[in-house]
Formats: C-alpha cells, structure tokens, sequence
C-alpha cells in the first residue's frame, strides 16, 4: 500500500539513503540510559549526518521559496500566485510525462512477466484516495502561494512552516480517534509538550512582528493546515499490499495521477481570480535563464519531493500516530532539522534581496528555542566535531571518526547548545539588523544635507492648517468626522488650528448653517472654498500649496475625505498620534518636530521602472524627473518610498524646499482642461490594456484603473499621490525598514522617527 500512497505527504526518509563518505560514526562503550534515550542516542550516533537526500531537498526549497518570494513578494508589479503555481505544476507534470513515455518505450518490446494485479475495487479506492489527496494538497499549495504577497517579514514567514506538523499532530490523533487509521501504532502523549512549546514560541514570533498582515498569516496557516490533511487522507483507509514489481518509474506513473489535481485547481483559480493576460505578458518577457532561475527549483522539487515552496519535510510517521515533533527516530528528526534549516537558509539570503525588515530579539529567540525543540539537543551536541571535520576536509585532511563519548555527556550537550543557541541568535540578528540593513541603505542616494527653506519665517508662529480635500460624492459627515478627529486634538491645540476644506462637489451647499454644522465642537476658524471639479485630492492640496505659499505655517495636515472603513480611518488616526511632533512654541525651530509623516501605508520600488502591488505604474516617468527636482544636484536615483492614502503632515521648510515652479508644474498638468494638448492625459503616458485584459486585475471594478482616466480623477494624481516622500524628501530606507503597517500601529524598539522625518 505505501506505494500507492500520495507521492507528495507519504514517502519519509529511508536510512538507506543517508551518504557514505570518509567521516566514520562510531557507538560509544557508554550510553545514556532512559526510557528513550538508548534508542535515540543510537539513532543520533549512527545517523546523525544527514542525507544528500535531505540536503538537496534544503537546497531546492531555499531556491524555491526565495524564487516565488522574488516573483511574489512585496512590490512586484500585481503578483499572480495562482498563475505561478500554474507554471511549476505543467512544467513538472510534462517534465514527468516526457521521462515516463522514454522509459515506456525502452521497454515497449521486453516481455514482462505475468504480475498480480489489484481489483478493481482496490484500483477505484487507491484511485480515489490519491486523487482526493492530492486535491487537499493542491487547495495548500495555493494557499500558501497566495500568502507569499501578503507576508511582508521574510524571516518570520521563512520560519514558520514548522507549524506544519504541529498540525500534523493534531489531524492525525483526531483521525485515529475516529477509527479512519489503521490501528497498531503508538499514541504516547510524552512529547505533546514539544507541541505547545513550539505554538507558544511561534505565536511570540508573530506577535512581535511588526509588519504583521492578518490576512497573510491566516491564509498561510490555511496552507499549512489543507498539508497536513492532505497527509491524513493519504493514510485513512485499509492497508493494501503492495502488488507487482516496483521500478524507479512506479512514483513518477503515479504522478502522472496524483498531479493532475494541482493543475487542473490552479488552471480554474488562475482563470478567475487573476489577470491571465498581463500574467501571460510578464512571464513572457523574462529571458531564458530567468524562467530557469524562477521556475526550476520549484519544478525539481516537485518531481522529486512532491513538495511546494514554503512547506516542511514531506514526512508521515510510520510508528507514531502525530507528526515528526512526536517521533524520536532519526528520520524524523531529520526532516524538522530540514524544515527549520531551509527557513534558515532562506532568509539568510533573502534578507539581502529586496527585504525591508528587521527581526526582534524575541523573535530570534523564538525560532532558536524552535530549533533546539526540534530537533534536540542529542543532535546539536554532534556539532562540535562535525565543524571540525569540515574544517579537515577545507585542509584536505581525513575526517576523525565521531563517537558518542564524549560529546554526548550531559555536560557537553549542554555546554554545546548553550553555546549554540548564543551563536545562532546573536548572529541572527546581528545579520539581519546589521549586515543586510546596510547593505540595502546603499540603495538610498541623496544629498547628505536637506534641501530646507529655513529662511521662511511664518506670518504668525502659532498656527497649524488642517487642509480637507473634498471630492463629488463624499459624504458630507465624513468633513465634520475629520474636524473633530484632528482639528480638537490635544497635540495641536496650542497652535490654533485652522481648518480649510477645499470642495469640488458643485451641489455643497455653502450657507452659514453648514458650516457651522460641519464645525460640530470645534469652536476655531473653519473655512470652505468651492473648486472646479478637475485634479481630484491631489490637485486641491496642489492648488493650496501654491495660493498659501507666502503665508503657510510651520505645520500643515493634508487630509482627503475618500470614503474607507472605520477601521483604516482609526488606524489612520493611530498612526497620527503614535508618530506626530507638533511645533514648539514661541520658538517652532528650538525643538524637533515633524517635518513629513505619512499616516497611510508605504511601498519600495526601483526609481527606474516603477510599479506596485496594486497595478500602478509610473509611465509618466515622473519618479526619477522629480526626484532630481526636489534635490537639485542628485541625478542619480535607486530605491524610492511609495506613499498611499493621501494622507500626510509636512513642514513649511520642506514644502518650500522644492521649487515654487515644480510645484506649478504639476498642478498646471492636473487642472489643464484641454485634454488633447495636456502631457497629464496624453495617450502615450496612459498604461496600457493588453488584448484579452478585459476587466480583471488592475482594471476590474474597484482596481487602480477601473476608472478611465478623466479631468475629474486624472491618472496622474495616483503618481502624484506616491510622490509626496519623493518630493517631500522623506523617501529613506530607514523608514522603509523601521515603520509597521497601520494593523500594527509600533515597533518594539521603536521611535516617532520610524515613519517620518523629523527637523
């Protein structure tokens, strides 16, 4: 029956595999004695090393994952996990198909001997039971590809498939409760403790993450959970003996079957959910050796291991009823090793890539702890000698035989992993706080000294504008909600806020009623000008900026009255009060104070070829054009901040900062009516529809393009609006790193600089 099983969940490492080259793994005359030590020192003694097999499974998960991170992650121009995981599913199973047709053919005219077959009652239960669980199992791989985009921490997100068999514990002992596996294997609860331990130091890790997305962590938890019942299916059911000769070809005829579920889901979630033919069009465009580099590891994994990127060791324990947290024996020790250390691994390198992130010390010690659970400290105690073997053979020397004695004495295992989990977590951090952080600085140029109009002296000192963009068909509460949210906050109340909305509803009724309505508690000046509906949000705070310029105050507040959730308005709200510095007071320059804060989200692009996760595009080319602008004398430009939400605070220093012109510039190109000579609305700026686009994607009904571009919401204000850091002089990578998501509000170790730049 075990070769009948799902290819993908059911086939754990055979000891026979394990390498044979010149270091020599000898038994100690002294072993432990407990109840299950003798076995497990045994195991550790003569298996400790793990197999090429197991290596090279680390080796093409790291490439795997870090691949799908790179077409996935953060920042890539609309990620379509489904089409991606449609890619690596047809070129395995054709890979498979062609290998699978030679061998038929080189053994088209060889007589076989006559072999025992199955009934057709087994063949129909093995059929269904391989088809129902592979199916399971294709549901987890999309899932945990649809995650890739949403998880923004890579070294969380790398660490994390471990949970895997946590969940394989649980699925199995409630399957075998239910009587749906066969009985005869153990159900000790003895090492159920290593379960909650690793849940508690898991769950610590992702709390303190401080890019957490809800959403992200559920679907990949999802993933993890459709893996393991995948694994259950394989197993639930009667044994069936093993009938007819078994050949190297037998797993791949039978992936033949097991992988046309993962196809076939991934073609019906590719075909409605994602835009097939902006899908199409990118993968087309990449070279050959990039399709090898982002589709190869994924497709020899899933040849040769039946597994997925961001997934554990495909282990099922043949002894235990659980997961491989449960089992003692070697294999199973084997395959958490390799789990953890191919999230280690990945990490490791991805962190040097487009990563923005920085892991706490809670989490470093965490995912130690993680470690030493998994795998052991018998294992960790077998280090020692195993660095300097490696260490001989660097030199060209014969490796030592290892022995028991004396590195499994109580004294080293715990000196050994003492020493370890000090190593592992101070050089954890010390890579990826320290080592990858600056090596991604790098990619932030500017001049060393801001551009600031440090001469303008405001006309009055105590004055903070709260400036309101309201558009036609807002809602009109949602003006007085914004008054009395920001105008009344405790923070500026001592500069006499002033309120100035600026509307380009034609029916807003402006009668003294109104706006003393609009008002509700706030008993300061309030103002409403009424704008021709043309240039949308961006193009009202422009024409602001431009009728204040002589008389703007130290501060301004930018806000827009687009209709969103209460919860993103609170969190928007949050954000304003965990990261503003108000202005002193009578002297604003004695004492620091916000100088630009961004109360949205953010995204990192490349200034040559900019887009974002949403299906913006800058084919204006305005990204590079004004980042020169506002820092005369810096032609050169690499990594840029992307601001969301219009929604910001910025000083009059950097506001004057740029260039009165660059800033009539754009406003000009938003309010020019004349459609058929405006460069805002010429045809070449405007992204293109690729043929078969149709609505789908970032053109569909409440995408980035679902609008046509129009004087009333040009699509240069969406560039406008990433520009505000740019032009603003705030687009640094110490606030790409150091700033949470709005759902996450602080950063431990965090300061009021983490999302703004203060003067």
């Amino acid at each position: 029956m075990d070769d009948w099983k799902l290819p993908t969940y059911s086939q754990a490492r055979d000891s026979e595999t394990a390498a044979d080259d010149d270091e020599t793994l000898l038994q100690g005359s002294e072993q432990e004695e407990s109840e299950d030590g003798e076995k497990a020192a045994e195991g550790s003694v003569m298996g400790s090393r793990r197999s090429m097999k197991s290596t090279f499974w680390v080796v093409l998960m790291t490439m795997a994952t870090l691949a799908g991170r790179r077409v996935l992650g953060p920042g890539f121009h609309e990620a379509y996990p489904f089409y991606y995981v449609l890619l690596i599913q047809l070129g395995a199973y054709a890979c498979v198909a062609f290998v699978v047709l030679l061998a038929k053919l080189k053994n088209f005219r060889s007589r076989r001997k006559p072999e025992e077959k199955y009934t057709w009652l087994e063949t129909i239960f093995i059929g269904f039971r391989i088809l129902l669980s592979s199916s399971i199992g294709a549901v987890s791989i999309l899932c945990v590809a649809q995650s890739i985009p949403h998880f923004p921490n890579l070294p969380v997100l790398a660490m994390l498939p471990i949970l895997t068999y946590v969940s394989d514990s649980l699925l199995f002992r409630f399957a075998y409760t239910l009587y749906l596996l066969p009985r005869g294997q153990s159900t000790s609860w003895r090492r159920v403790y290593r379960l909650l331990l690793i849940l508690i130091c898991a769950s610590l890790a992702v709390y303190d993450d401080y890019r957490l997305n809800i959403r992200g962590l559920i679907v990949l938890l999802a993933g993890f959970g459709f893996a393991s019942l995948a694994k259950v299916v394989s197993k639930i059911g009667p044994r069936i003996e093993t009938k007819g000769a078994q050949t190297w070809e037998t797993p791949l005829q039978i992936y033949l079957l097991a992988g046309i579920p993962p196809m076939v889901l991934a073609a019906v979630a590719t075909v409605k959910f994602e835009n097939l033919a902006a899908a199409s069009a990118i993968s087309q465009s990449w070279t050959l050796l990039y399709r090898i580099v982002n589709l190869g590891p994924g497709i020899l994994l899933q040849i040769i291991f039946s597994s997925s990127m961001l997934c554990a060791y495909p282990f099922i324990s043949q002894e235990h009823v659980g997961g491989a947290l449960e089992e003692i024996s070697e294999q199973a020790r084997d395959a958490v090793a390799s789990t953890l250390q191919a999230g280690f691994w990945t990490f490791c390198l991805g962190v040097l890539g487009n990563e923005t992130n920085f892991v706490t010390w809670t989490q470093v010690i965490a995912f130690t702890f993680i470690y030493i659970l998994g795998v052991g400290p018998k294992h960790i105690g077998f280090y020692p000698p195993r660095v300097m073997n490696l260490v001989l053979r660097l030199f060209r020397r014969r490796p030592l035989p290892i022995r028991a004695e004396p590195w499994q004495f109580n004294f080293f295992l715990i000196t050994t992993t003492v020493v370890f989990a000090i190593l592992a977590s101070t050089n954890t951090t010390f890579w990826v706080d320290t080592i990858a952080y600056h090596h991604n600085l790098k990619t932030w140029l500017g001049p060393e000294k801001l551009i600031l109009d440090t001469l303008y002296r405001p006309p009055q000192l105590r004055c903070f504008d709260i400036v309101i963009a309201h558009s036609e068909g807002d809602p009109i509460e949602s003006i007085t909600n914004l008054v009395n949210t920001y105008a009344r906050h405790w923070s500026i109340q001592h500069l006499a806020p002033r309120v100035k909305v600026y509307t380009k509803d034609p029916s807003f009724n402006l009668t003294e009623s109104n706006a003393h309505v609009l008002k509700g508690e706030f008993e300061g000046e309030l103002s409403i000008q009424t704008l021709r509906n043309v240039g949308g949000i961006t193009g009202s705070f422009l024409h602001h900026l431009l009728y204040s310029w002589e008389f703007l105050p130290v501060q301004s507040l930018f806000l827009n009255t687009n209709p969103t959730t209460d919860l993103v308005n609170s969190l928007v709200h949050t954000r304003f009060e965990e990261y503003f510095v108000s202005a002193g007071f009578p002297i604003p320059d004695a004492l620091p104070k916000t100088g630009f804060l961004n109360l949205g989200e953010h995204e990192t692009c490349w200034c040559g070829g900019c887009y974002d996760s949403l299906g913006w595009e800058d084919t204006f080319h305005l990204i590079p054009s004004m980042w020169s602008a506002a820092r005369p004398g810096s032609t050169k430009c690499e990594s840029v901040l992307l601001t969301y939400g219009n929604n910001f605070i910025a000083s009059a220093a950097r506001l004057r900062g740029v260039k009165m012109e660059v800033w009539q510039l754009l406003y000009d190109a938003l309010v020019n009516e004349d459609k058929a000579n405006a460069w805002a609305h010429a045809p070449e700026k405007m992204p293109k529809k690729l043929p078969g686009e149709g609505t789908i994607g970032r053109w569909a009904e409440g995408g980035i393009y679902s609008e046509g571009d129009s004087l009333e919401k040009p699509y240069l204000g969406f560039t406008i609006e990433r520009l505000w850091g740019v032009l603003l002089q705030c687009s640094t990578g110490e606030v790409a790193w150091k700033c949470p998501s709005l759902e996450r509000g602080w950063r431990t170790g965090g300061s009021k600089e983490d999302c703004g730049c203060i003067e």
